[in-house]
């Protein structure tokens, strides 16, 4: 516990998070709401990061994800706008700062485009204030982000999933894609991630401050 007259960033934001209130949770009035929806140019390439021995095109309900679906009615792809962004959904999210050379030979980048434009719920800008949602999504509880979840799918207006921000970059904009959208996408095999990025991989790991082992 941290003592009122020690400060520390730590102490400063654990206190803060622990006085508001708790998240909005969805309920039968929000089908009546509009979403906010973002459209993704169908020229856009989203990344994956994947074991190479697993299919690129993965969609779960293991609930084990911020977004799977709460009653695991419906499955949830993982992908992100940049490779930066699927890499530190892969490579950073424990203590661990370093990797091995051996992780970069069994993990594979896979890129998809989309037959149309994506409409996303908009959890990375202005949306969420038009919704009357916060940040705590992308970064909070998992059963609250998978409540919303299961709202955002079952709401009339059919998004084909969600645009986010990364918790652990926010600079990167991450998708989850509800199972419904599969048929939009095609994948292209672009190579392990050593062969796909070459010497860049050591940029990217230095820019993470990540050891490589």
């Amino acid at each position: 516990m941290c003592r009122p007259y020690i400060w520390s960033p730590r102490c400063c934001l654990a206190t803060l998070m622990s006085r508001l209130p708790r998240h909005r949770q969805p309920d039968k009035a929000f089908n009546d709401q509009s979403l906010a929806i973002i459209r993704v140019p169908k020229t856009h390439r989203w990344m994956r990061i994947h074991l190479c021995n697993y299919a690129p095109m993965y969609f779960g309900n293991s609930r084990q994800n911020r977004f799977d679906s709460e009653e695991r009615n419906f499955g949830v792809l993982y992908l992100a706008r940049q490779l930066n962004g699927s890499f530190v959904e892969v490579f950073c999210r424990t203590k661990e700062k370093h990797v091995t050379a051996v992780q970069f030979e069994q993990y594979c980048v896979s890129e998809f485009r989309t037959s149309r434009n994506l409409k996303l719920v908009d959890l990375a800008g202005p949306g969420l204030v038009k919704m009357k949602l916060d940040g705590r999504l992308a970064t909070g509880s998992h059963a609250t982000s998978q409540s919303w979840s299961q709202a955002f799918y079952e709401h009339p207006g059919s998004a084909d999933g969600i645009l986010y921000l990364s918790r652990h970059d926010p600079k990167q904009q991450l998708a989850a894609l509800f199972d419904r959208s599969q048929s939009l996408f095609t994948v292209r095999h672009r190579g392990t991630l050593r062969d796909h990025l070459g010497n860049g991989l050591f940029d990217l790991l230095d820019h993470y401050e990540i050891a490589l082992l």
